[in-house]
């Protein structure tokens, strides 16, 4: 293998397989980078952590076809302080590949490239457009709401559900729920499935912020990302998914517009006083006579905050997780918010004025 290829392109496409490299493993030839040199002058570069897999294509000049795999963490190193624009890769009969650029050479040792695991084929059941943005967005605003626990699996990934000319990404893990949909130009046939969270993060770093669409191909068991240069495989999780529309209620008993950034910046000045010895402190809304009175009192000390709103007859008193409620104010999108409430054992849910763009629920805490 001979190749000459362009730094930044190169370097670009390493940093994004090297998302699904693995560190350390049992299985040296996980930890590498599979590169492909095809005589019609692509660079083919592959990572696969067996639950996920990406591929990335650039331009590159090829000399001499082939095939290696070479450590990721050390070819990312070398490729990202290499002095000069031009890289140059020759790989020999002994598995060493040689990287040159300017003034600077590395040889490194290789591994066998019929050791690598091939990325599963996917035949796709089913498939969907979504443009690029979007699918950035919808990921980005949703993703901080999905399970770490390994009680319930299911919720460790993000519900894809899809409904003729509309699709809805939904996480949750049981004590908050991010909804975002998004109106289709097409209309598809009704499908739900569940990707994981770790391989949605990745994918949300590679998307760009454009109209370029994301075809989203998969089975009963892989989803597949195409986009672009790349190519993004990774398993589906099993399992049904939370009926998460019986958890949103449509009228509160309280319903107030209320001004994000204001509401906002009064958690923030509330949660300045919550440390590590009293992070179970919950920040405290007492709704009445036309104003959010937000408080909060741990063993640092008190802090009392308003908010003048149209509050017309409430009187509640309810509490929240201070982390919990400014990740959901993060990912609101209006100045301007609907907040809805029933009473202080039931969820609060945030929508915006007019639309179905987002929905966003939150459980309170109990109050002592």
């Amino acid at each position: 293998m001979k190749i000459l290829c362009y730094k930044n392109l190169l370097n670009e496409a390493i940093i994004s397989v090297s998302k699904a490299v693995i560190s350390h493993s049992n299985l040296p030839i996980l930890e590498g980078i599979y590169i492909n040199a095809n005589a019609d002058g692509t660079l083919t570069l592959v990572s696969n952590d067996m639950e996920m897999g990406i591929e990335a294509k650039i331009k590159a000049e090829v000399y001499t076809p082939g095939t290696c795999v070479l450590n990721g963490k050390i070819l990312g190193s070398i490729v990202k302080n290499l002095p000069l624009d031009d890289v140059y890769m020759e790989l020999n009969d002994k598995n060493i590949c040689t990287i040159k650029s300017g003034n600077s050479k590395f040889e490194i040792s290789g591994m066998n490239p019929v050791d690598f695991p091939e990325l599963p084929v996917v035949n796709p059941d089913y498939s969907i457009k979504i443009p690029q943005k979007t699918l950035k967005e919808m990921i980005s605003k949703t993703i901080f709401c999905a399970s770490m626990s390994e009680n319930r699996p299911v919720l460790k990934g993000s519900l894809i559900d899809v409904m003729g000319q509309t699709v809805k990404m939904v996480a949750t893990d049981g004590f908050r729920l991010a909804v975002r949909t998004y109106h289709l130009e097409e209309t598809y046939e009704n499908k739900k499935f569940v990707v994981p969270s770790k391989a949605l993060a990745e994918i949300n770093k590679i998307l760009k912020d454009n109209d370029e669409n994301v075809m989203i191909n998969c089975t009963s068991k892989n989803a597949v990302f195409i986009f672009e240069n790349y190519r993004v495989v990774t398993r589906l999780i099993e399992g049904e998914y939370i009926n998460y529309n019986s958890a949103i209620y449509e009228t509160g008993e309280i319903e107030i517009e209320c001004p994000l950034y204001e509401l906002f910046d009064s958690v923030y000045r509330a949660s300045l006083i919550i440390t590590e010895n009293s992070n179970d402190a919950p920040v405290k809304f007492n709704i009445r006579e036309d104003n959010i009175n937000i408080s909060c009192e741990t063993i640092v000390g008190k802090v009392d905050d308003n908010i003048s709103v149209l509050t017309k007859d409430a009187d509640l008193e309810i509490g929240f997780f201070n982390g919990f409620l400014l990740g959901i104010l993060r990912a609101c999108d209006d100045e301007v918010v609907k907040i809805k409430f029933k009473k202080n054992i039931n969820p609060m849910i945030i929508t915006p004025l007019e639309g179905d763009e987002y929905v966003y629920l939150l459980l309170p805490r109990r109050l002592k």
